[in-house]
């Protein structure tokens, strides 16, 4: 009896043993930061208000001969991932050379206002 109740204290020991042994390899815990840390998108638009790159935009597509509408669309994830939108209201078509001048327009004013470049979606918009 004497040896089957040492047995048994063994056993246990030996669970408690590999238990902490299990424990202490789990990794600890990173602590999370939730500082608001502005995102490039917020970074991006603050920077649209500050230069009146949306205004600049318009006035140098209508001084090109274009009939842009008031607004331009922008979807923004990352400087590398930078889509622009213009509507234009002339035309029953665009054509290619329409949509490289102003891509030119667009590049050369996101060069001066340090913007990143844009890919640029032009689009006419229906006459009803």
């Amino acid at each position: 009896m004497k040896r089957m109740l040492q047995g048994f204290f063994l056993l246990m020991f030996a669970i408690v043993v590999i238990s902490w042994l299990i424990v202490e390899k789990q990794p600890l815990p990173i602590a999370v930061s939730f500082s608001p840390s502005p995102t490039y998108a917020e970074e991006f638009s603050e920077k649209l208000q500050e230069t009146n790159f949306t205004q600049k935009i318009i006035q140098a597509v209508r001084k090109a001969g274009y009939s842009p509408d008031s607004t331009v669309g922008y979807m923004v994830d990352s400087p590398n991932h930078q889509i622009i939108t213009i509507q234009l209201h002339d035309g029953n078509e665009i054509e290619k050379s329409t949509e490289s001048e102003i891509q030119t327009i667009i590049h050369e004013l996101a060069k001066e206002e340090n913007m990143g470049a844009f890919i640029v979606n032009v689009q006419l918009l229906e006459t009803k």
